[in-house]
């Protein structure tokens, strides 16, 4: 018999036979190329601690996508990231993630007005899906950007607590019957 890798499980078939599958593998098998909106450090290392329980902790070097599937989705949860996998490898993320940097970057030439615009139209967006958690990163990239500083100042503490107040407003106003986080960094 030949002898498995250390990073890979025999992952069993619908045939009856087995697979060795690898972390990599596992990983684009299970939450496919859109990565359920995780961060894709983290999900490697998720990955690996489920792949290290089953082989270390449990001594298994055989599973099932069901098992696996299980057992990240649990490992994910266990970091606050509620992103529902399912046996046939298919992720849905209930947290919805936005980069405010990119979304002032793509209204530049109409300012303030059209970054409102489009920041609205994507909280909606966000909030459509009932998510448990809406992101949205990047708020100094995105000050400096709308204000043309390439420093912070006074002027950049204004227009960060104007976004602030507007998303807060808008998710006020737009919230779901399921509850929703909101965070802004």
């Amino acid at each position: 018999m030949i002898a498995l890798r250390d990073d890979c499980l025999l992952v069993a078939q619908g045939g009856g036979g087995f697979l060795p599958c690898s972390a990599e593998q596992l990983t684009l098998e299970v939450i496919g190329d859109n990565g359920a909106g995780v961060d894709p450090e983290t999900l490697k290392h998720a990955v690996a601690a489920v792949m290290h329980y089953f082989r270390a902790e449990l001594q298994r070097t055989t599973i099932t996508m069901a098992e696996f599937s299980a057992m990240l989705s649990r490992v994910l949860a266990g970091l606050g990231i509620a992103a529902e996998i399912t046996e046939d490898g298919e992720a849905s993320s209930d947290v919805r993630i936005a980069d405010l940097g990119l979304l002032a970057a793509d209204g530049a030439p109409a300012g303030e007005l059209e970054f409102c615009q489009r920041l609205r139209t994507l909280l909606r967006e966000q909030l459509a899906a009932a998510p448990t958690r809406v992101e949205f990163h990047g708020l100094r990239n995105c000050v400096k950007r709308l204000t043309g500083r390439k420093h912070w100042c006074p002027e950049c503490e204004k227009t960060a607590a104007w976004i602030l107040e507007m998303i807060r407003g808008w998710f006020e106003q737009d919230a779901v019957s399921r509850p929703t986080a909101l965070l802004i960094r």
